[in-house]
């Protein structure tokens, strides 16, 4: 799921570094960062909610939870970053380009909903109600 949140994101980035770079190269690279931060961000979320997954379902909570404050934290420790540190960075492309989250966030809705990780969470259920009905399924 990590992976397929890359096909849209990262031509949202591309679009951001263009829509900014029209303005300035300082404003597309800041909105670029922005939603790399985004993007990058939630692969990382959803890399560590597979692996607490498999734990428990405690661990899952706590992860996600912990990840979403993670990332807030990540934002803003490199928004504080930029704005100390470089002088061709723009506040507001960066809030705009964290906005290539939606993207990402849509797609994989529809991945969950309709599209190949749908069939194999049918799949996964099917085959734990074959299990639980001794293979008659």
């Amino acid at each position: 799921m990590a992976l397929w949140a890359l096909l849209p994101g990262i031509p949202a980035i591309a679009l951001a570094f263009a829509i900014g770079a029209v303005v300035h190269l300082g404003v597309g690279a800041s909105a670029a960062v922005g939603g790399a931060v985004a993007v990058g961000g939630f692969c990382a979320q959803v890399l560590a909610l597979g692996a607490a997954r498999k734990v428990s379902p405690t661990a899952n909570q706590a992860t996600a939870y912990i990840g979403f404050l993670l990332l807030i934290a990540l934002v803003v420790a490199v928004y504080f970053s930029l704005k100390a540190a470089a002088t061709w960075f723009s506040p507001k492309a960066f809030a705009g380009g964290l906005l290539a989250l939606v993207p990402v966030t849509f797609y994989e809705a529809f991945q969950a909903r309709r599209g190949r990780i749908a069939e194999v969470i049918l799949d996964a259920d099917r085959a734990a109600t074959a299990a639980r009905h001794g293979g008659a399924a």
